[in-house]
């Protein structure tokens, strides 16, 4: 049985091509898949534990294994001349691993409508779970730039029959009046991906540094909300702001929104609310 994403509000179908191909490597059922990723330096904080950014792209990595498991991988779509987009991310974290630990993670697509699909994550250390996820992904159009169906194969699946990572749909971010910070960034080179855009940890990497050097050196991540509504290409002029908020109740952690825009036209690139407690 196919599996709807949780809201039609936020899984809305918008205009998309549709995308069809029979792919050798599909099963009837879908299992979750788990990979296992060492955690090295690079992907380190000042203070020794994981980056919001670096666990941006291990999810992405795993992601990326298991379609290539199922047949609809980065490399099958671009044959077809589309590819895998990320378009909204919830991440709850219980505590920040260290770059000695292996991070193992749990992944299973759980739902499709239209354009959208769905993506579950759960990641442990050793056999404590440390945080969640889940991901909503569209198929993206790489010479129409716009979204397209998924692979009809897709449809044809029986999701793992578990509940979603978060039990709650991606909530909207909206933007304050007055930020508290503001940055400019510039799109370079290494900036870019497969599909000649920002990367979605690239993003994050902008909403965090627009946040003082101190501001991140006292606070631990604890949570991310991401909502991408335009790509960014070569040599676009970014801007970045941050608003801080307070944590509300007791032991709530602090909460920072993020809003990446273009610097030129205003055209909103990104929003993000991040969740931190005090160190």
């Amino acid at each position: 049985m196919q599996r709807r994403c949780r809201s039609s509000k936020t899984c809305s179908p918008s205009s998309a091509t549709i995308l069809s191909w029979d792919s050798p490597h599909m099963n009837a059922s879908v299992s979750a898949y788990t990979a296992h990723a060492p955690l090295q330096p690079r992907d380190a904080t000042l203070h020794g534990t994981l980056s919001l950014p670096a666990l941006c792209a291990h999810l992405q990595d795993a992601a990326g294994a298991h379609a290539t498991q199922l047949g609809v991988s980065q490399t099958d779509l671009l044959a077809q001349n589309q590819s895998w987009v990320l378009a909204r991310l919830q991440v709850e974290l219980d505590r920040l691993p260290t770059w000695r630990d292996t991070l193992t993670i749990e992944t299973w697509p759980s739902g499709l409508s239209g354009p959208f699909a769905q993506r579950e994550f759960l990641f442990r250390v050793d056999a404590e779970a440390v945080g969640r996820a889940t991901s909503t992904w569209v198929v993206f159009d790489q010479t129409r730039r716009r979204p397209a169906r998924p692979p009809q194969v897709l449809s044809e699946l029986t999701w793992p029959d578990r509940p979603p990572a978060l039990s709650a749909d991606i909530p909207e971010v909206e933007v304050p009046a007055q930020p508290d910070y503001t940055r400019r960034f510039r799109v370079r080179f290494h900036d870019l991906d497969l599909n000649r855009h920002v990367n979605n940890a690239r993003y994050v990497a902008w909403a965090l540094e627009t946040l003082p050097i101190g501001w991140l050196d006292a606070h631990a991540a604890r949570g991310l909300t991401l909502h991408f509504k335009s790509e960014t290409t070569a040599n676009t002029p970014v801007a970045a702001t941050a608003t801080v908020f307070a944590g509300g109740p007791e032991h709530a952690p602090l909460r920072v929104v993020h809003h990446l825009y273009h610097a030129d036209d205003d055209t909103t690139l990104a929003l993000a609310e991040t969740r931190w407690a005090v160190r």
